[in-house]
């Protein structure tokens, strides 16, 4: 199956949400501007596990494609936004939405909302259609500070859990809280298959530039690798066989690109060597190192189009040696006679974690977004 056709259908589920929003009294206003623009990825990534945790197959966070977002016209709360989304294969598609960030009626809800909302009030303050009131409606969680380049912004969060057929599905949506306009989202939803194998499937949908965090093994918040970049962050792997992490970044081509990778020093440790598309990068030219005994930092500066940057280490989890306790010393023995070298044993090599192909990847993303896609119609449906 095609990833195009899979790729738009979790898509227009989060149009499907937010086309319900509701909200209540106090007037909205607008906090963006005529030619704002900002660009973002879509991605999915994912894993199949066995009942018993044990890893069956899983897909790295791979971006299916780029959208620039650019505000095109405003009248009083009314405002239009121009979506052109990129395919990597640089095909292109261009939509036209609409949405009243007073009432949350149109076509980009979600797009952008009210401005400068509070904790505890609605995401659109005076909700107005389909005869629906205040109650469920969704409500600002929390507004917290996310970076972006060299600054942090105040960003507005909301956080919604579905439950159906015990299978829980979470959906984050972050604005920005001065402009009301998108800063990402993600959604994570299971599904448990008749065997009792489990799948899971994430997807993310953020801001170019927004700090990024990845988790190398997927579906475990264990050792976060945080990316600070400039580019397009259009492919994260881990691969724990070769003890190498690798990230595929783009951007517009001729222009001055960075990473600022931050790796746990439990991860990944001891002599390391950096590539990109192939090639040996010189320490000190093309990078930098630093260690601050918990992390290393690698800062990391090329020209754009698009690369393919790897980190390989000489150590990674699990060879980590297991601790010892320390043992009381014992008296000195008498020297004995040096015996005779023995050749040395080839240490045992970690099992080569599987990956799923391109075609299984799409199959597990189909499952899950027919399982977000019934989460959202039974949500909608119990708010009429």
């Amino acid at each position: 199956m095609n990833r195009r056709i899979v790729l738009p259908l979790v898509f227009v589920l989060v149009v499907i949400l937010f086309s319900g929003v509701d909200s209540a009294s106090a007037e909205g206003n607008v906090g963006v501007t005529v030619g704002q623009t900002a660009k973002y990825t879509y991605a999915f990534s994912g894993t199949h596990r066995y009942d018993n945790g044990s890893l069956i197959s899983s897909m790295p966070f791979n971006v299916g494609y780029i959208e620039t977002i650019t505000i095109q016209e405003i009248s009083g709360t009314n405002i239009t936004v121009q979506c052109v989304r990129r395919q990597l294969d640089g095909t292109e598609e261009t939509n036209q939405w609409w949405v009243d960030v007073n009432t949350g009626n149109g076509t980009a809800g979600g797009v952008v909302i009210s401005p400068n909302r509070n904790a505890g009030e609605m995401v659109y303050p005076n909700w107005a259609g389909g005869g629906q009131d205040s109650e469920g409606a969704d409500i600002i969680n929390e507004t917290i500070l996310l970076k972006c380049g060299d600054t942090s912004i105040a960003v507005n969060h909301v956080n919604l859990t579905y439950t159906i057929d015990d299978q829980q599905s979470y959906w984050n949506y972050y604005w920005e809280k001065e402009t009301g306009l998108l800063i990402k989202y993600t959604i994570i939803g299971t599904e448990v298959e008749d065997d009792g194998s489990l799948r899971y499937l994430s997807y993310h949908f953020q801001r170019v530039g927004l700090q990024q965090v990845f988790y190398p093994l997927i579906d475990s918040a264990d050792y976060p690798v945080t990316v600070d970049s400039n580019s397009a962050i259009v492919g994260f792997e881990f691969n724990q066989t070769e003890r190498q992490l690798s990230l595929n970044v783009t951007g517009l081509t001729g222009t001055a690109g960075y990473c600022d990778v931050t790796v746990p020093s439990n991860l990944l440790w001891g002599t390391f060597s950096l590539n990109m598309d192939g090639y040996p990068l010189v320490e000190g030219t093309d990078y930098t190192q630093t260690n601050n005994r918990t992390h290393y930092i690698f800062h990391i500066a090329y020209i754009h189009s698009s690369h393919t940057i790897d980190i390989v280490a000489s150590g990674a989890i699990p060879d980590e040696p297991e601790p010892t306790e320390p043992t009381e010393p014992t008296e000195p023995t008498e020297p004995t006679e040096p015996t005779e070298p023995t050749e040395p044993t080839e240490p045992e090599q970690p099992a080569e974690t599987p990956f799923i192909t391109t075609e299984v990847a799409i199959i597990a993303a189909v499952a899950i977004a027919c399982f977000i896609g019934v989460v959202s119609f039974w949500a909608l449906r119990k708010r009429k």
